[in-house]
């Protein structure tokens, strides 16, 4: 059966099932790319389980994406993910890996009560994996010598803006219409300011600055 929603809302849900799939699209490219950096065994098989999860929701979103009658949703996105870069290294990985996650968790906690039911369920499915992210120990470990904070702050300002990018542009007439719909439960200055919260304990415990 074809969800059903007005005129106002539907350019609205399609605008954010796309900011979704660019998001999904970005890290499953990156969770693939990123295997060869892994040398144990059993975290490269934990790394390659969530690839597979993200593949098999994306795939959901694919085919509520259709119910809507909306063309294909990999495509509609493929130009918004060509300029977010690949991490060069194991250590860049795993700052990418935590930073993008906190960002995953924040927006997608924030349309698992969405009037758009179906949807709500693929956000909760999304929050319960990206909770299960832990810090990055070798980062973490690299950014206690002082020497090290300049690249270390380099590789997470670069996945901060890529994170805040991804929380939407705040205070837009679509960013409040969105949350007076009911198609998600805050806005975008929210789940910034929630963001950087999340993040701040580890920013402090890498010894880093807040850039973006």
């Amino acid at each position: 059966m074809q969800p059903t929603f007005d005129e106002e809302s539907r350019p609205l849900l399609r605008k954010i099932m796309e900011r979704l799939a660019s998001r999904q699209l970005a890290s499953i490219n990156i969770l693939g790319h990123c295997l060869k950096y892994i040398g144990d065994l059993e975290v490269k098989i934990t790394v390659a389980s969530e690839l597979n999860l993200w593949l098999r929701l994306f795939r959901e979103a694919h085919a509520l994406y259709r119910e809507f009658g909306w063309q294909d949703l990999d495509t509609a996105v493929r130009d918004r993910i060509e300029a977010i870069p690949y991490p060069a290294s194991r250590l860049e990985f795993g700052v990418q890996y935590y930073v993008t996650g906190v960002a995953e968790r924040v927006a997608m906690q924030s349309y698992t009560e969405s009037s758009c039911r179906e949807f709500a369920a693929i956000a909760r499915t999304y929050v319960e994996a990206a909770e299960r992210r832990q810090e990055p120990t070798r980062f973490l470990e690299y950014c206690q010598d002082p020497a090290n904070r300049p690249q270390a702050q380099q590789f997470f300002d670069r996945w901060v803006r890529i994170g805040l990018e991804s929380l939407g542009k705040p205070g837009s007439r679509g960013d409040q219409r969105a949350v007076a719909l009911g198609l998600r439960s805050k806005t975008s200055a929210e789940l910034v300011a929630e963001y950087r919260e999340r993040l701040e304990p580890f920013v402090e415990r890498c010894g880093l600055t807040f850039s973006a």
